[in-house]
């Protein structure tokens, strides 16, 4: 009985510190990782939603294979040579946290995906990515987004 008893309260304490290591996300950051969720859907759809729909005007990035800051039309642009020389077969993000203050949110989170190529090439590739948007009425927009390639073991 002891050892059932013994068994009962490790199954609760692992059960309840697992528990404690998920963030409960609020309405709000729901909100927004719903749009960051909803844009990636629209990119590896190609439907051309993505970008267009989703900067803000004064949208500006940086990412690992940039060699400078990527505003809204280049982004656009980038995007557009993407879709036209390689295809996104399969993604899945991570959220890693996502702070809302105000009309302001700062997302961080880390995606895998697989492409391929014109050639039919696939390209796994981890990427582990920050960005801001703004609320402008009832609309989230992207304001400003980083991204890298972390070193794998």
């Amino acid at each position: 009985m002891i050892l059932v008893r013994l068994c009962l309260v490790a199954l609760f304490v692992f059960a309840f510190s697992a528990q404690a290591q998920q963030p409960n996300w609020t309405k709000s950051q729901m909100e927004v990782w719903d749009i960051v969720q909803k844009s990636w859907v629209d990119d590896a759809a190609e439907n051309g939603n993505w970008p267009k729909d989703y900067l803000h005007d004064d949208y500006v990035s940086w990412g690992a294979s940039s060699g400078g800051p990527s505003y809204k039309d280049s982004t656009i642009k980038w995007s557009r040579y993407s879709d036209e020389s390689s295809s996104t077969l399969i993604f899945e993000n991570s959220p890693a946290s996502i702070t809302v203050a105000g009309d302001t949110a700062v997302v961080n989170y880390y995606s895998t995906t697989v492409t391929t190529d014109s050639e039919g090439k696939r390209t796994r590739s981890v990427a582990r990515i920050s960005e801001v948007l703004i609320k402008g009425g009832n609309k989230w927009m992207f304001l400003a987004g980083s991204s890298f390639e972390p070193k794998m073991n």
